[in-house]
């Protein structure tokens, strides 16, 4: 092994002869020898200049907050949706993988990026033309009928290594095209199964409104009830324990019926616009939800039992927008191979092949050989500013794939403390809820009875809206952290 050190600083070959008995003697000489064309023959043998790529890393915590795992764990095709056990949900998302626009263009940037391959680093190049003419004359001369046949190929030596990083960089490309399909595919995910989540909350809104409907009109009945009771009995036989329905306490009661039918239509315009996404996300353009979207399906909730996420460092191989930064930093680094390569004289064999005829007779074949020698000289310092350029775009590169790689722990570490504390939110509101219930129960009695007045069962009532809303968010965020969650794990769903 030995260095061909040029008078270009920024460009360091190192290449592998053939063992000799006196290698180390001969060496001094070999260097004299390497210069000119006498280099550029015998270097195009085992020769690439630039860097192998090699895959990046950071520093990164043993283990997420939270947690105790310390395995690592991989992904793969992780299909985490089925969790809710909800078919309408399963259906969705399997038409969202087939359909999703974005995700069927990201996979015809994978047939775009194939065809880059195929033709990246050919050797040759050539063209074949075909010429002819005819000569009518008058007289004894008959008719004159000339042409030609001309072939021409050119066959490029790959002495530095250029096409071998082109194809490098082509395969690095396609490589970001399957990631970038899968960063597609996740993102899809994300929204179509939060916005499946969202659609059922606001239907349980729906549900909650009519009921707040149908016990504040159960109040304003009996409310209605105690008044005419009121004025029945008199003066002469009111109770002074008993609490008197006034005309004010009946104008409330109904004030707070229209007040809560008011509130339905908001929630119905929301429904629908989750609907709607839903659509878009599957490619369709919806006159109206289809397939068991509108029915009173309950709000969807995850089975977290048996979770794993893993160690931090399961992201870099996970997560498919990591893979992508670090693809399109391979791609980055061979690209620089490339422009390095241009810095050395370019040697290339050019064959051409003539075939003339004349009326009937074939004329000699004529053809020739061309070797030529493309040197940089004049433009030697644009070339070099492109390796500069290029250089610098693979360090930001590498600066873009570790800023992916952090922001991704952060989303983990984010999900992991939003489901923890969100469930313990939805048990607590459950709890809660159940004694709501119980004492707008009493205070209803209470008010018919007379015993207490119409404010404390307005207070109860509101008191149980507030709880019924807050249980179904709870429950909503639950769910979309557990989305979050596992987007933020990474998979792959090709």
């Amino acid at each position: 092994m030995f260095f061909y050190r040029s008078e270009n600083p920024l460009v360091e070959v190192a290449c592998t002869l053939p063992p000799t008995e006196d290698d180390t003697e001969a060496l001094p000489s070999r260097r004299m020898f390497f210069s000119g064309l006498g280099a550029t023959a015998l270097l195009g043998s085992g020769c690439s200049v630039g860097e192998d790529f090699e895959s990046p890393s950071t520093s990164l915590p043993n283990q997420y907050f939270h947690t105790r795992e310390k395995d690592a764990q991989s992904r793969g095709a992780a299909e985490w949706w089925k969790k809710f056990n909800d078919p309408s949900l399963n259906r969705l998302v399997e038409l969202g993988l087939a359909q999703n626009l974005d995700v069927q263009k990201a996979v015809e940037r994978i047939e775009q990026s194939r065809a880059i391959l195929s033709g990246a680093g050919y050797p040759i190049s050539g063209a074949s033309r075909i010429g002819e003419a005819k000569v009518t004359g008058g007289g004894t001369d008959g008719r004159a009928d000339s042409g030609f046949v001309r072939a021409e190929a050119s066959w490029q030596l790959d002495l530095y290594g250029q096409l071998k990083r082109e194809r490098e960089a082509a395969s690095y490309r396609l490589a970001s095209a399957f990631a970038d399909a899968n960063v597609a595919r996740t993102t899809l995910l994300d929204e179509l199964v939060t916005a499946y989540i969202d659609l059922r909350f606001y239907q349980e809104l729906i549900r909650v409104n009519q009921r707040v409907v149908a016990s504040r009109e159960e109040t304003l009945q009996a409310t209605q009830t105690a008044q005419s009771q009121t004025a029945q009995s008199g003066d002469e036989a009111a109770d002074e324990d008993t609490t008197e329905v006034t005309e004010l306490d009946v104008a409330q009661a109904k004030s707070l019926v229209a007040t809560a039918k008011a509130e339905l239509p908001e929630a119905t315009i929301l429904f629908f616009k989750s609907a709607s996404r839903i659509g878009r996300l599957l490619g369709q353009a919806w006159e109206r939800p289809r397939g068991g979207l509108d029915k009173k399906a309950p709000q969807p909730g995850p089975d977290t039992t048996g979770l794993k996420v893993g160690i931090p460092a399961d992201l870099v191989r996970n997560r498919p927008d990591v893979l992508f930064a670090e693809n399109r930093l391979a791609e980055a680094v061979a690209l620089a191979g490339v422009a390095e390569a241009e810095l050395y004289p370019r040697l290339q064999l050019t064959g051409n092949l003539n075939v003339n005829y004349s009326s009937s007779d074939w004329l000699p074949t004529a053809g020739f050989f061309r070797v030529g020698l493309d040197v940089p000289l004049f433009d030697l310092p644009e070339r070099r500013a492109k390796v500069a350029a290029q250089q610098a775009r693979a360090a930001e590169l590498l600066l873009e794939w570790k800023e992916r790689v952090v922001e991704a722990v952060e989303e983990v570490q984010n999900a992991l403390v939003s489901l923890k504390f969100h469930k313990d939110a939805v048990a607590a509101t459950h709890d809660a809820l159940d004694a709501k219930r119980d004492v707008l129960k009493l205070a209803r009695e209470g008010y018919i009875a007379g015993d207490i007045g119409f404010l404390q069962v307005l207070d109860a009532e509101r008191s149980l809206l507030s709880n019924e809303n807050a249980l179904a968010l709870d429950r909503r965020n639950f769910a979309v952290d557990f989305v979050q969650l596992n987007v933020a794990l990474g998979g792959s769903y090709g």
